[in-house]
């Protein structure tokens, strides 16, 4: 990520830096250090339209997946009526026989009810599937969240720690 290259330059910039003799302190070069808090302000937004732009996508998925199963449950609905009026058809037609026409009505009825079954059975899948995808773009989005969260706080932690360095040091040659 850019973020990491980004912080990586930081601490290679205070890695670098020279050290003050006798002191825990460094010096740091306020030009350099500057250059990269800007690359930083201009990353962050980016790295978190990145993460916007993720969860998007996955609404679209959602929405193709929940549409998709729609379209296959008004497929198979059709299917199941065509079948239903075939059958029907052959009822009607097999009308003199009694036997033949319990039977038809049997299976029509099995139709209707394994296609009530069939159209059950997608939409679950595809609520479920939706659902997985929902709590992943969560996951992912809170994620990136936190790990934006986390590098800010180390970044603004490192900033603070040099610039009380730097004023610790004004302040000790003030006093000389």
């Amino acid at each position: 990520m850019e973020l990491d290259k980004i912080l990586d330059e930081m601490e290679g910039i205070i890695l670098e830096a020279s050290r003050i003799p006798l002191m825990d302190k460094i010096m740091v070069d306020e030009g350099e250090l500057t250059m990269v808090m800007d690359k930083l302000r201009a990353a962050v937004p980016l790295e978190v339209k990145r993460a916007h732009d993720l969860l998007e996508e996955q609404k679209n998925i959602i929405t193709n997946s929940r549409a998709e199963a729609d379209r296959i449950v008004e497929q198979a609905k059709a299917e199941g009526n065509r079948l239903v009026e075939l059958a029907k058809a052959e009822a009607e037609r097999l009308v003199r026989n009694e036997e033949v026409v319990k039977m038809a009505e049997e299976k029509a009825n099995s139709i209707i009810e394994n296609t009530q079954q069939y159209d059950r059975d997608m939409r679950s899948a595809a609520d479920a599937y939706a659902e997985k995808l929902h709590r992943e773009s969560m996951q992912y989005a809170s994620d990136v969240f936190s790990y934006l969260e986390e590098n800010l706080h180390k970044t603004l932690q490192a900033v603070h720690d040099n610039g009380n360095a730097l004023r610790g040091n004004d302040n000790d040659n003030q006093d000389k």
